[in-house]
């Protein structure tokens, strides 16, 4: 198992290789942008809005 660090998620462990490949695409297409919600400046995919952290706040009803 080896541990790998995504800036918006944080640590975490990856077994599989499809799973690797899947980190690395992600990487690849992230950019740094600013979240809607905390308006931190943070490396996301284009097409996400909200950093994981507002993400999950939603998800729970939280207003940000």
């Amino acid at each position: 198992m080896t541990s790998y660090y995504d800036e918006n998620f944080g640590w975490y462990e990856i077994e599989s290789q499809e799973d690797i490949d899947f980190y690395h695409k992600v990487q690849e297409e992230s950019i740094e942008k600013k979240c809607e919600g905390c308006e931190r400046i943070v490396h996301i995919r284009p097409h996400y809005a909200y950093c994981n952290s507002c993400a999950d706040k939603i998800e729970r009803g939280i207003d940000i």
